[in-house]
């Protein structure tokens, strides 16, 4: 009788679990990964110390492909092109645009002031020209990362001795959209 009884508990045991028996259901969903990029910047435009003519006018630039320095006037101190950094994650797509000031500006006295602009892909490679006020460009997308470098540079010109002493400035602004 002990082991009748014995193999119905252990019968019981083993159809027990099957009667509480149930499912789950398991799931994922996935996503790209969001497209992000920053543009800093590196370096300010310096044009340096321009001395005025002591009659007619003249002008200073700085090439923004080779961040060199040109005058028509007498200039001292070191000079340096304007510099800006885009990095990003996940693009597949950028677009930066630049505005320019038209003047540099000293309280009420105003220098004529034309912006240019570069870019590359790598600080120590050539940089190309960018005509207009924006630049588009693509990158390797999900999963990567990418860096790219613009240089601001431009002239001053009708500078003349009757302008005030003193610094004049201006501000470009740069702002970036990545995809």
């Amino acid at each position: 009788m002990k082991s009748l009884l014995t193999t119905f508990l252990l019968a019981l045991w083993w159809v027990t679990p099957m009667l509480g028996q149930t499912t789950v259901k398991a799931s994922i969903t996935l996503s790209a990964p969001s497209a992000s990029c920053t543009l800093t910047q590196g370096a300010s435009l310096s044009f340096g110390t321009v001395e005025k003519p002591g009659t007619g006018s003249g002008s200073v630039a700085i090439n923004a492909q080779t961040g060199s320095r040109s005058s028509t006037l007498t200039v001292s101190g070191s000079s340096s092109v304007g510099q800006a950094r885009l990095t990003g994650e996940n693009v597949a797509s950028y677009t930066v645009t630049s505005t320019f000031p038209t003047t540099l500006t000293k309280s009420s006295d105003n220098l004529s002031y034309r912006g240019t602009w570069a870019q590359s892909s790598s600080s120590n490679s050539s940089y190309s020209s960018i005509s207009g006020t924006s630049y588009s460009g693509t990158a390797s997308g999900s999963g990567t990362s990418f860096t790219r470098h613009f240089r601001f540079g431009g002239t001053v010109s009708g500078i003349d001795l009757n302008d005030a002493n003193g610094t004049y400035t201006g501000i470009i602004t740069a702002s970036a959209t990545c995809n």
